[in-house]
């Protein structure tokens, strides 16, 4: 018979079990909490490094090319151009209103193949990167007097009570630019944080003549007085101010289409 002291005491094996359990127990409470401390690491570093909706935008315009057919500018973008306009060519340009922008694609009279892509930026923190050929142009970072094909071969543009443009053409690029040709400048309607005044206060103060109203008015012989582009305004503008718009062209030379104002097409659509 057993005595009063055996009663309810466990053998040795049944408290060594025990002590497993429980260590096991700990083991797996210490190994949830650092997948849980490591999950919460990964969100954190997803929500960090994701990209903002500026800069996927900025890689989507990055994607337009001339030479594209229209058809994979739309796919690109994803959705159908906001205006067309025919012009007197036999081209067409399609229109885009973005958030932080507007894009311009200039179509052959077949409506087939792109044959310059326009970027205007309506706000300062909208910079897309282009490259053209061994050169890099970032659309509100690259200066005027740093853009590739400098110097440029004209320039033009004027400051209006509403509105105003300006730009630079750098036609036939040599190849290490990529060839082709690209225009750099800004078009201005008070709309977002885009401002012309750096480039008004230059306007004002070069020398007469040198900067023609439009790009009809622009001198067709090649080259332009190096006093345009160095007198003390423009110089001090050209080197200190970054461009807010681009046209880029496969073409030699950059023609009247592909200057159309992005604000005065929006006005209608045909």
């Amino acid at each position: 018979m057993d005595s009063g002291d055996e009663r309810g005491v466990n053998p040795p094996e049944a408290g060594r079990q025990g002590r497993k359990w429980k260590t096991a127990e700990r083991l797996l409470a210490s190994l949830a909490a650092l997948i849980a401390v490591i999950g919460g690491a990964v969100v954190a570093v997803k929500w960090v490094t994701q990209d903002k909706p500026v800069e996927k935008e900025q890689r989507l315009v990055e994607q337009l090319r001339p030479g594209q057919t229209l058809e994979r500018a739309i796919e690109i973008i994803g959705d159908k151009p906001h205006y067309s306009e025919g012009l007197r060519s036999g081209n067409r340009l399609y229109q885009y209103n973005r958030k932080w922008e507007r894009v311009q694609l200039l179509v052959d009279p077949d409506n087939i193949s792109v044959l310059s892509v326009g970027i205007f930026a309506d706000n300062t923190d909208f910079r897309p990167s282009f490259r053209l050929g061994g050169a890099h142009l970032t659309i509100n970072r690259t200066p005027y007097a740093e853009a590739p094909g400098e110097p440029p071969a004209f320039v033009f543009g004027g400051c209006g009570a509403h509105s105003g443009d300006y730009f630079e053409g750098r036609p036939d690029l040599a190849l290490a630019a990529g060839g082709g040709s690209i225009a750099v400048g800004i078009h201005d309607s008070h709309r977002g944080s885009v401002t012309m005044d750096p480039v008004c206060a230059a306007l004002q103060a070069v020398p007469k003549g040198c900067v023609p109203g439009s790009f009809e008015e622009v001198d067709p012989s090649p080259g332009m007085g190096t006093e345009c582009l160095t007198s003390a305004p423009a110089g001090a503008f050209r080197k200190a101010t970054a461009v807010a718009a681009a046209i880029i062209t496969k073409q030699v030379e950059l023609t009247q289409d592909m200057f159309h104002s992005p604000y005065v097409l929006a006005g209608g659509n045909d």
